[in-house]
């Protein structure tokens, strides 16, 4: 019943977006005037020119456009592009590099290691100045992934289309680009968000920025997949508003509170869930894992709440997700479970600089200076602390969903950071990561109630 009224509701929403497209054609053709064409218009209604005068210089001017649509640059700004001289089609090398460190401290089973966290090549652009595209793939396992495949059309920018591969539009944390994170890693709580996903997505900004939205039907299953693994379709809302944008009370500008749902009905053992059905720290420890075989046939749904604040170099975010899973079967038991987690973190920016919000989600910071060899220039120094944490149903663990003698139902965790971005690709971190467990959890066939870890991260990307 559900499925069947998102099925109509895109329906409409495609109808709605037609009409709405053809509504403003004509104001959208009128903003395209070039400035000159503008002038004579003005200089036209003036009578200061003649029509004869008006349509040779009209002729003219067009002569000169369509030469220009044939003439292509390239060059360098955050990554190599290919444009044409008006800018309605461009294409652009992106790409980034993360290589990690990670250190265990006490008496932690794991190794220290040097590995690569991402290593993506991105080729975007614009065709036709409406018709925006991405494909994305990460290299770092040794083979090749496909993260981001997509088109965005932008008619209307108040009220576009994406339709591939991309990211569901739930979670603040998890919108931001890995390029831009405070930490290293995304909070505890991200496991319980869908992340990418294949579908079809309305989105836009309205006011200023004032308000964000994105709506959208998914797959609801893991990416890079041939076809769904069940007819069961995820909705996908989001709302972020910013409600002092336009107040007087500088204080307040920049705070944003948001939310966001998906629901789905589902078909999923948990092998074939969001997350494969594992959740694990940010050094990869997993604390706790739904049997493969349990298979939830039933509602799932996520509720998520988000802030956002900054001022100057300070910058405040939090979030709080629920995840209820119906009808959970195994070993002959059927119980609806929940998981829910959080977040809340601070940072500061030591040399001064401002933290950016844009299009729904925060973007990475800009050195006032960028850092020079003689130490002339630092560049930008950052520092902040995060707090997290993750519960569990305790169903879960009575009814052997989850394996009792190896894992936990609770999690919290606290991080402590530097960044030290040497200008606007180049960035280095460090962390220092403790997780306490409410219970002892087994690695390695060795158990452990907490988690002590220093990570490093020397990152370069151009986008």
């Amino acid at each position: 019943m559900v499925s069947e009224f998102i099925k109509k509701g895109l329906f409409i929403f495609i109808l709605v977006f037609l009409a709405y497209s053809l509504a403003f054609a004509s104001e959208a053709k009128e903003d395209e005037k070039s400035v000159t064409e503008k002038i004579l218009n003005i200089l036209i209604e003036k009578k200061i020119i003649n029509e004869a005068q008006y349509q040779e210089l009209m002729a003219q001017l067009k002569e000169e456009a369509k030469k220009k649509e044939k003439e292509v640059r390239c060059g360098f700004k955050k990554g190599f592009y290919i444009e044409t001289q008006d800018k309605s089609n461009k294409i652009k090398l992106a790409g980034r590099l993360h290589t990690d460190f990670k250190s265990y401290l006490g008496d932690h089973p794991g190794n220290s290691s040097f590995f690569i966290r991402r290593a993506r090549l991105t080729l975007k652009g614009t065709l036709y100045k409406y018709y925006d595209f991405k494909v994305q793939s990460d290299f770092a396992k040794g083979n090749s992934q496909l993260k981001d495949g997509f088109l965005n059309i932008n008619y209307i920018k108040k009220f576009q289309i994406k339709i591939g591969q991309f990211k569901t539009p739930f979670s603040m944390e998890e919108l931001v680009s890995g390029n831009s994170l405070d930490f290293m890693e995304r909070s505890l709580a991200n496991r319980l968000v869908p992340s990418r996903d294949i579908g079809v997505m309305f989105h836009g900004s309205l006011f200023d920025d004032a308000i964000y939205y994105q709506a959208g039907i998914f797959n609801g299953y893991r990416t890079n997949e041939s076809s769904d693994k069940d007819d069961g379709k995820d909705g996908a809302l989001r709302l972020v508003v910013a409600p002092f944008k336009f107040s007087n009370i500088n204080l307040l500008k920049e705070l944003r509170i948001g939310g966001a749902i998906t629901y789905g009905n589902e078909e999923l053992q948990a092998e074939d869930w969001w997350n494969k059905g594992d959740f694990k720290t940010a050094a990869g420890t997993k604390y706790l894992e739904i049997n493969d075989s349990a298979l939830q046939d039933g509602e799932r749904f996520r509720k998520g709440s988000e802030l956002y604040w900054s001022y100057g170099p300070v910058n405040f975010k939090g979030e709080y997700i629920h995840v209820s899973l119906d009808n959970l079967k195994l070993n002959g038991y059927n119980k609806d479970v929940y998981l829910h987690g959080g977040y809340l973190s601070l940072c500061y920016n030591i040399t001064g600089e401002k933290f950016i919000y844009k299009n729904g989600s925060p973007r990475g910071i800009i050195p006032k200076n960028n850092f020079k060899p003689d130490f002339s220039s630092i560049g930008a120094i950052q520092i902040g602390i995060r707090y997290e944490f993750v519960k569990a149903d305790k169903d879960l663990f009575k009814y052997g969903y989850v394996d009792s003698s190896r894992y936990t139902d609770k999690i919290q965790a606290i991080t402590f950071g530097i960044n030290w971005y040497l200008n606007d690709m180049v960035r280095f971190m460090f962390n220092y990561y403790h997780a306490k467990f409410d219970d002892d959890i087994v690695v390695d066939d060795q158990k452990i109630n907490d988690e002590d870890v220093l990570m490093s991260r020397f990152q370069i990307y151009f986008n």
